[in-house]
């Protein structure tokens, strides 16, 4: 060996002694996807997004006149009417004034009127001294508990009602006197009322429906109402609400042109798009009624619902100015000027906290003195003393749910739900079957957006683990660009030849019974070849972020990052849930790739979530002819008829009820076996085995009209 060689020998040995020997293993190791693709969902999600914002921004480039801001002004409020599902016929408001009572240079009266058929919208009307008709504002609310009756909201329509305004102030749903869960008489019962947006309003999303829907119709005909009233004038009606309400202003002057003069109030004035992710960002959604979809396939971001209500003037008020308020109100006021009406819209920081507080207060009434009045408001904001709630009540106790004043918003969701989805006969025989999976299989794919994948697997096995009397292989492959696939495959000791093979989908991840001593062990151990796989934001790819609201115990699943994921699925009319299932018909595709797996068919064991996932792929693919679906959601109907539930925005489809529930989808798999373990009701809680063949009695006749009745199983235990 020559000194040069020697010295290399030397050298390489003793990097071999003194490196750990993690480290020298690792260095062999094939690297993971995860160093190729961080943060993965996350990015994902927020690539597509950005790609269609850059879309977007380039349409938005070319208006150069007012014609062509005109036709996008139109374009964006024909998308918002078609993303609220339009709206329905007007019916008698019949109103009622439950009481009044006069203070110095005002009146106050407490009014109800029905929005829809018996659904009552709880308000408090403030009617200045003097001759009108005056200019009327109607003023939707924030996520307050007490809504119309919060301190600050009276003093704004105080200081309106004095500088010479009719003011309705009146409660969305979830808030104030409509509030559902509250208990009058027992203080700090019930839940926030931002969760009572979002609890109906993700299921209202299967029904093909949507909260924002019913949270605009009522502003519409609160309008209405103001219009019946002799000191209004028609021509002069304003709309000015803070947070939520900030909101439904935005949606609501965009929609109705009968609103001649806006103020939304810390309500949203910034841009959706393009998202920057940022390593430990919080990442949460706004309320579900505050996200359209699919607003991103048309480009309609916050920034044009604002646009769209110009040229009427437009105040936008900010707790403190930031970047992204900034950057969206240049490009507002820049659109105004295209009009040129540049001071019709206008800025102000309250320098303050989140609140309607007195610097924004003042904003709003010289914001409207100036537009309907020609001249400014009062210099200073007048002592005021606000109202005790119980003086504002419309009701006895301040609960219309406990008044029995008509419809809630869960009460019309569970007549709706009643008729979904729509009933159809049996499949009788294997033609009338072939056609109905036929069928089902292309709505599916419509609405959960499952899409074939060419993609090369490209697996890498990373490392494989001893275990006693079998080994785990831990690898991973590509389900579509940018997105990969962790997978444990458990292989027994000594087994040769083709084996059968076990898909396993738990919706915790693959580590949940993965671990020694658990289920997948015991399958090893007993011979059988199982692949447990973490879906996409499952598991090992759970992205790496907290949720920007922190929920009450219980209910954290309203605001959580899968919440914000599914949303931005929804954005794009792209599904987080069909994603998911892609990613099974995947692992499929993997298990069918290896040699040592029997190609005749592939079983399914699912958890939770995880069953729904496997129970679609069966659906989809006959490759799969076995489906042990474990703990799953019994059906979408148990999520609309109750006024809470459990499960994750992750799971729900919209629009399915309008088309079929889980029991058609189960039906799809009568030439094949199929066993529902323990099905769960909303609240994630066992139900029993009555309720259950109720629940699945379609299905059971279908298998029977197959001579099949043997393959389909209920086990309530």
């Amino acid at each position: 060996m020559s000194p040069s060689s020697r010295r290399q020998f030397v050298r390489a040995t003793s990097a071999a002694l003194l490196s750990p020997p993690w480290l020298v293993w690792a260095q062999d190791r094939p690297s993971s996807y995860a160093t190729d693709y961080p943060d993965m969902l996350l990015s994902y999600l927020a690539g597509k997004l950005n790609a269609l914002a850059v879309h977007w921004d380039a349409e938005r480039a070319k208006i150069r006149t007012p014609e062509d801001l005109e036709a996008r002004n139109r374009f964006v409020r024909e998308k918002l009417r078609d993303m609220v599902h339009g709206f329905p016929e007007k019916n008698a408001l019949k109103p009622i004034v439950v009481r009044s009572f006069d203070r110095p240079g005002y009146r106050v009266e407490n009014v109800m009127f029905q929005s829809r058929p018996d659904f009552w919208v709880t308000g408090n009307l403030y009617i200045p001294e003097g001759s009108g008709p005056f200019p009327g504002i109607i003023s939707p609310c924030g996520h307050y508990e007490l809504a119309r009756m919060q301190p600050d909201y009276q003093y704004v329509y105080m200081n309106l009602v004095r500088s010479g305004f009719v003011v309705l102030g009146y409660d969305p749903v979830g808030q104030g006197e409509r509030r559902h869960y509250w208990n009058p008489h027992e203080p700090g019962s019930g839940l926030d009322p931002v969760y009572e947006h979002s609890m109906p309003g993700q299921a209202l999303l299967m029904m093909g429906e949507d909260l924002t829907h019913y949270r605009i119709w009522d502003g519409m005909r609160a309008i209405d109402y103001l219009l019946t009233r002799p000191e209004v004038d028609p021509q002069r009606i304003g709309c000015a609400g803070h947070s939520g309400g900030g909101t439904l202003t935005q949606f609501i002057s965009a929609l109705d042109d009968r609103v001649r003069c806006a103020v939304v109030n810390e309500g949203g004035t910034n841009h959706r798009w393009p998202i920057r992710v940022r390593p430990e960002s919080q990442v949460g959604p706004s309320d579900v009624e505050q996200n359209l979809f699919p607003a991103a396939v048309h480009g309609v971001d916050l920034c044009d619902i604002h646009v769209a209500i110009a040229p009427r003037p437009l105040l936008a008020l900010i707790e403190n100015y930031s970047p992204g308020f900034n950057l969206a109100a240049e490009h507002i006021r820049a659109r105004y000027q295209l009009l040129g009406v540049s001071e019709r819209f206008a800025t102000e920081e309250a320098t303050d906290p989140h609140a309607w507080t007195v610097k924004l207060r003042q904003a709003t009434t010289n914001w409207f003195c100036r537009w309907f009045y020609n001249r400014p408001g009062p210099d200073r904001e007048p002592e005021f003393e606000a109202e005790p709630p119980e003086t504002l009540y419309c009701t006895p106790t301040g609960s219309i749910r406990e008044a029995r004043q008509g419809d809630t918003i869960f009460s019309l969701m569970l007549r709706k739900q009643s008729a979904l989805p729509p009933v159809s006969e049996p499949p009788a025989n294997p033609a009338a079957f072939d056609r109905y999976r036929r069928e089902m299989q292309e709505r599916i794919r419509s609405l959960i957006h499952v899409r074939p994948s060419g993609e090369p697997l490209a697996a890498r096995v990373l490392v494989t683990t001893p275990r006693k009397g079998y080994r785990v292989e831990k690898i991973e492959f590509i389900s579509e660009p940018g997105i990969y696939i962790p997978a444990w495959v458990f292989l027994p000791d000594g087994s040769t030849g083709a084996s059968r093979a076990t898909l396993w989908l738990n919706e915790t991840g693959k580590e949940a019974d993965g671990m020694e001593f658990g289920p997948l062990e015991a399958l090893a151990r007993q011979g059988h070849l199982v692949a447990a796989i973490d879906v996409r934001g499952v598991g090992g790819t759970t992205p790496p972020h907290s949720a920007s609201i922190t929920d009450p115990p219980g209910i954290n699943h309203l605001f959580s990052v899968e919440t914000a994921l599914a949303y931005m699925a929804w954005f794009m009319d792209e599904s987080l849930f069909g994603m998911r299932v892609q990613d099974v018909l995947r692992g499929v595709d993997y298990l069918r790739s290896r040699a040592d797996v029997d190609p005749k068919g592939v079983r399914v064991i699912g958890r939770g979530a995880g069953a729904l996932w496997g129970l679609y792929a069966a659906a989809l693919d006959p490759r799969i002819d076995e489906v042990l679906c474990e703990r799953p959601l019994l059906s979408y109907r148990a999520l609309a008829q109750v006024d809470r539930y459990l499960h994750s925005a992750g799971v729900f489809i919209r629009d399915v009820l309008k088309y079929f529930d889980l029991p058609q989808v189960a039906a799809m798999l009568a030439d094949r076996s199929l066993t529902l373990k323990s099905p769960v009701d909303a609240m994630k809680r066992p139900v029993d085995l009555a309720t259950a063949r109720r629940a699945y009695a379609w299905t059971e006749q279908v298998y029977g009209n197959l001579g099949a009745a043997s393959r389909f199983h209920i086990d309530a235990s």
